[in-house]
């Protein structure tokens, strides 16, 4: 890959008391890729981003975000610096609108919540930017919908949206199509095509068809380790990957 080495994790370990349950994992994101972590229940996955993103401390290793190392700083500095997760479950207001979500981010961004008192239509640039967010996540057409009349798979894109509204250097996404008809993970899939190129995207996700659609590259996490990583084709191909993960679902593709 050539672009820029946005996010380097070197040795990253974590024990809880006796039990090792991340050890010695390294990992290279570049702007521009396009990567997804997987692994059987138990992995380590969940801890793997809860480390990353500061959630919890390492036992060792480093993590380091466009150069700078960020392994002692808190979650919220990371987020301020560019590292952003999205959730498995959404976490939204279900009376707000998708543009007031958008415009709450934007605002809460740049640190200018003060204009939530003042008409927003009056803050430079924000209506443009929201627009731009709803296009892009295919929104446009339920902008001034009520957040808690839409169908689950469109509150997970505004998830999305929200999380890119944040402006990420890294975009974690956390199972984006946990919980959306097999069918509409296609709509999901299509808006993370339109996300900005030079941004490095991580994807937790267990639903292996969007993942090998997803994907230029993949990193396979197993009991806390990490078991390989290359590309989509290779990964498939990989006899301990079907042994450990994949199983008959690498058999049939």
């Amino acid at each position: 890959m050539s672009g820029a080495a946005l996010l380097e994790v070197e040795g990253l370990s974590r024990n809880f008391g006796g039990l090792q349950v991340a050890s010695d994992i390294s990992l290279t994101l570049r702007a521009g890729d396009r990567c997804a972590l997987i692994g059987p229940n138990g992995a380590g996955k969940t801890t793997f981003v809860n480390l990353v993103t500061g959630v919890i401390p390492p036992s060792a290793g480093t993590i380091r975000l466009a150069g700078r190392d960020v392994t002692g700083l808190p979650a919220a500095e990371r987020v301020r610096l560019g590292l952003i997760r999205s959730f498995q479950v959404a976490r939204l207001f279900r009376s707000m609108t998708v543009r007031e979500h958008l415009e709450l981010a934007v605002l809460q961004r740049d640190r200018r919540t003060f204009r939530l008192f003042a008409s927003v239509a009056r803050v430079a640039g924000l209506a443009g930017e929201v627009a731009e967010l709803l296009d892009a996540m295919g929104l446009g057409a339920v902008a001034s919908t009520a957040v808690g009349s839409l169908p689950y798979g469109q509150q997970r894109l505004l998830e999305i949206a929200l999380a890119v509204a944040m402006k990420p250097k890294v975009l974690i996404l956390d199972e984006p199509a946990a919980g959306v008809p097999h069918a509409e993970s296609q709509r999901i899939l299509d808006a993370i095509d339109r996300l900005p190129t030079d941004l490095a995207v991580l994807m937790i996700e267990h639903d292996m068809d969007l993942v090998f659609r997803f994907a230029s590259s993949i990193v396979v996490l197993a009991q806390g380790r990490l078991l390989c990583s290359g590309t989509a084709a290779e990964i498939a191909a990989d006899p301990q990957v079907r042994e450990v993960y994949l199983g008959s679902r690498a058999d049939a593709r």
